[in-house]
């Protein structure tokens, strides 16, 4: 009997979900039983890809030109192409699925690749997560501040802290974790458009701004940045496992990648058009100073607030697994008391990088190093050992070797520039 990924490797299409899946045999990472909705799955995406990233984008226009439309589209079409094989990679075994990225690491490459491939995801899990907690607690300390209270930025780090911990200990999987996505993808969608109405009513006061059409020798450095926006497959396997029809994945990706691309192009196009080469990370700093600016802030902590909790999630199911913690084998009472503790202490140790540390300057580099090779690298190198090369047709082959290439040339550009930062900050 042909298993379903032999039908895959005779056809070479490396993406398709067409086949059934055995829910009864096949059960999420982390649940009982397959019962989130495709939509929880895209509201999980957006929210986790469209954050902090949106910001940068009008500044890597202005490194690079107006060439960044092309390498935001290329970036998406990456971001879409190894998502998919990540999933695939799940269910190499017919008729069984691996749990989480790290187990795709110890069947294709090995325990030393299971290992450096925990590093590599934990710490954009937990650093990335550390960063959203220190950008909500010190972008509202300013605004606070001028209203009137004077309270300090370390206080309302914890407060964020605090807020992250709240819905990350009381939700338990993916799936309860969407209704958390929804308002993240919302208040993205709305710090956007207020970004783009904002440029554009300031553009008459912009004229002199200039414009290059492409800047070859500063394309790989904002390539770079652009991909780090896409960085999303931390959470893939557990928001494919919590979601009742899996065989949908590919369309849900699809549609998460392209209103990201959409609202990535909204924000790049717009503000690179305003402000061009002047164009600041993050574009708001190059705004007027204004209510509606206020409120494109107050979206992007609400933003890091709900986003956090989701990338938190994915690394809890995880050691959670690992340990056993669950209803079966502690009790509904103990077992919720040693994840609300595991949770709440993992939130503890952020917050404390998140207080005392450059921490945006050090995830630069983490981000540099492990979003390049987590995304764009490692999904088909394990997709090539577990199913073989000969499982792709020749177009999936070329553009794999794309993808690679500018995995690498952003990680070697990320971190060089990452690295210039923190000596520059501690000098």
């Amino acid at each position: 009997m042909t298993s379903k990924f032999e039908t895959q490797k005779q056809s070479g299409d490396p993406y398709s979900f067409d086949q059934d899946f055995d829910q009864e045999k096949v059960v999420g990472h982390g649940h009982g039983e397959r019962e989130g909705s495709s939509f929880g799955a895209y509201f999980n995406i957006v929210c986790v890809i469209a954050g902090t990233g949106t910001l940068q984008l009008p500044y890597s226009f202005g490194q690079c030109g107006w060439i960044g439309i092309l390498l935001i589209l290329l970036a998406g079409a990456i971001a879409i192409f190894t998502g998919n094989l990540l999933i695939k990679c799940l269910y190499y075994k017919d008729g069984e699925r691996l749990s989480s990225y790290p187990e795709i690491g110890l069947a294709s490459l090995g325990p030393i690749g299971k290992y450096v491939i925990m590093v590599l995801h934990y710490s954009i899990s937990l650093g990335g997560s550390c960063v959203y907690i220190s950008i909500a607690g010190t972008g509202t300390g300013p605004l606070v501040r001028n209203l009137g209270p004077d309270i300090p930025d370390v206080l309302w780090v914890i407060i964020a802290a605090v807020l992250v911990c709240l819905p990350f200990v009381l939700v338990k999987s993916m799936k309860e974790v969407a209704l958390l996505a929804a308002f993240g993808a919302v208040s993205t969608l709305v710090l956007v458009v207020v970004v783009v109405a904002v440029g554009l009513v300031d553009f008459p006061n912009q004229i002199d701004n200039t414009h290059q059409v492409v800047v070859w020798s500063q394309v790989p450095v904002a390539m770079g940045s652009i991909c780090f926006s896409f960085g999303g497959n931390v959470v893939y396997p557990h928001v494919e496992s919590a979601m009742k029809n899996p065989q949908s994945w590919a369309k849900v990706l699809f549609l998460a990648i392209a209103s990201i691309v959409v609202m990535y192009l909204m924000i790049a196009i717009v503000g690179y058009h305003v402000y061009g080469e002047s164009s600041e990370s993050p574009i708001y700093d190059s705004l007027p100073s204004n209510p509606a600016t206020t409120v494109a802030i107050l979206m992007l902590v609400a933003h890091v607030i709900l986003a956090a909790p989701i990338m938190l999630t994915a690394f809890a199911l995880e050691v959670e697994e690992a340990f056993n913690i669950n209803v079966e084998t502690m009790g509904k009472s103990r077992e919720f008391l040693v994840r609300a503790l595991l949770r709440s202490g993992t939130v503890v140790a952020i917050t404390v990088p998140a207080i005392f540390l450059p921490v945006k300057l050090l995830m630069s580099l983490v981000g540099s190093l492990s979003n390049s090779l987590i995304i764009f690298v490692f999904p088909i190198v394990c997709y090539w050992r577990l199913f073989g090369i000969r499982a792709m047709n020749w177009p999936s082959l070329i553009f794999s070797g794309i993808c690679i290439v500018v995995g690498i040339v952003a990680c070697i550009c990320g971190t060089t520039g990452a690295i210039a930062d923190l000596i520059k900050h501690f000098s």
